[in-house]
C-alpha cells in the first residue's frame, strides 16, 4: 500500500502544504530594494503567499509573517504553540554585545500585530 504524502503545514482554510511541495526558502533581502521592504515566499502549488519577511533599511530581518501553521507530518494535526495563521515571528540580534554582525535569531510564534 503506498504511503500517504506528509502534510508539512496548513493554511487557515485547512488547505494542506505537502512536505514534497514546500516553497523555496527566502534567500535574503531584495538587493535592488531601497529602504525597508518585504520579500514573499510564494506557494506555486496552492497559488498563494506562504510567508512574508520584512527587512529594515539596512537589509536586516525584522519579522516573518507565516500564512500557515506547522503540522505533525503523519497526522496533519496542527502543532501546538502557534496562534493560528497568520502569525508572526520577530527577529532578534543573536548577541546584542556584538550587534548585527552576530546574526539574527527567529523568535517564537506570536499573534499577528496589526500595523496602522
Amino acid at each position: 500500500m503506498p504511503s500517504q504524502p506528509q502534510i508539512y503545514a496548513k493554511y487557515a482554510d485547512g488547505t494542506p502544504v505537502y512536505k514534497s511541495h514546500r516553497p523555496s526558502r527566502i534567500s535574503g533581502p531584495d538587493t535592488n530594494a531601497i529602504g525597508p521592504h518585504s520579500v514573499l515566499r510564494w506557494d506555486t502549488i496552492n497559488n498563494r503567499i506562504y510567508q512574508r519577511r520584512e527587512y529594515d533599511p539596512s537589509g536586516n530581518p525584522v519579522r516573518d509573517i507565516d500564512f500557515t501553521n506547522p503540522t505533525f507530518p503523519r497526522s496533519g494535526r496542527m502543532r501546538p504553540g502557534h496562534p493560528g495563521p497568520p502569525h508572526e515571528h520577530r527577529f532578534y540580534i543573536n548577541d546584542p554585545k556584538i550587534g548585527t554582525t552576530s546574526g539574527f535569531i527567529r523568535g517564537a510564534a506570536e499573534p499577528l500585530e496589526q500595523l496602522n
